[in-house]
């Protein structure tokens, strides 16, 4: 790759940010949710492994709740952006959860916290941290009141929720400036597991609030579309109320989708970045974008402006 490559490659990068126009060094605002939306014919992954490059880079943590990939494919794709998840993991920048694993296990919530980081291959010291009893009691109450009477839903993400609440906590013994990022990728994947959809909503609402708390953003990556062929009419119902429900409660939106025009070699895809309904921020500006995956990078511009178009 030449010089020249590089240097556009950059550019275009840049492209995005500039169109999310995040003001703080490319992090997303504080108590801010962003949602990702995309389609069988066109993933939204490369931007989430966006989100945790920027936040690495700046030094900020970030905890990522993989639903739908293990810890080696998020290595692998780091690798090619130029950031090394491992190393990131032992410096306290990252805590990965294998989320199906931990919603999974029969075991307790401790023995379900010692094994987070445990795909990541690298020992991670934790700590027990002391909560207050009516923080604690405040949290679980607006935690149960959200979901549905599904008793295997509601103990899973019940504890589940418990041991992301634990991580941030221990990691973070100041508020103030924490600017913890956490991720689900992907929450499609809990709707295909035979989680209710009220107790999935449930709890996202929880750890939206606890995020707030800690001065953080929540990112969310959610299929837009559903493949009838492999999925009952109970699946695509809730599916349909969870994504129109996360659109409600987010302030960004990212939608990833293919072309309309059909497959092009040159352009993978179109993004188009949108005001959610909780957004009031004056200086947002709706744009949509053109996109083309490579090995070790994605290219971003203005659409219709590829380099083929030129």
């Amino acid at each position: 790759m030449s010089k020249e490559d590089v240097r556009k490659g950059t550019a275009e990068k840049e492209g995005l940010d500039s169109s999310l126009s995040f003001p703080d060094n490319n992090l997303p605002p504080n108590k801010k949710s962003i949602l990702i939306t995309d389609t069988l014919s066109a993933s939204g992954n490369f931007l989430i492994h966006h989100f945790i490059v920027n936040q690495i880079k700046s030094d900020k943590h970030v905890v990522l709740v993989g639903f739908s990939q293990t810890f080696n494919h998020y290595l692998t794709i780091g690798r090619k952006l130029g950031v090394n998840l491992t190393l990131a993991n032992q410096k306290g920048l990252l805590s990965f959860i294998d989320g199906l694993t931990s919603l999974y296990s029969q075991n307790s919530q401790t023995d379900s916290f010692s094994k987070i980081n445990s795909a990541a291959e690298a020992a991670t010291t934790t700590t027990t941290t002391k909560t207050k009893t009516n923080q604690t009691s405040a949290l679980t109450c607006s935690y149960s009141n959200s979901l549905s009477d599904s008793p295997i839903s509601k103990e899973s993400l019940q504890n589940f929720y418990k041991i992301i609440k634990q991580i941030i906590e221990t990691r973070h013994s100041s508020i103030d400036d924490s600017r913890v990022c956490l991720i689900f990728d992907d929450l499609s994947v809990l709707i295909y597991s035979g989680f209710n959809v009220r107790d999935i909503l449930g709890f996202v609402k929880a750890c939206r609030m606890m995020i707030e708390k800690y001065n953080g953003s929540l990112i969310m990556l959610v299929h837009a579309d559903e493949d009838v062929t492999q999925s009952s009419l109970d699946d695509e119902l809730g599916q349909e109320i969870l994504l129109k429900s996360l659109i409600y409660q987010s302030e960004y939106l990212l939608s990833v989708r293919g072309l309309g025009s059909g497959f092009s070699k040159d352009v993978s895809g179109e993004i188009t970045i949108a005001r959610g309904p909780r957004n009031q921020d004056k200086w947002f500006r709706p744009s949509t974008l053109h996109y083309k995956i490579l090995d070790n990078n994605v290219q971003f511009f203005v659409k219709g402006f590829s380099q083929v178009v030129l």
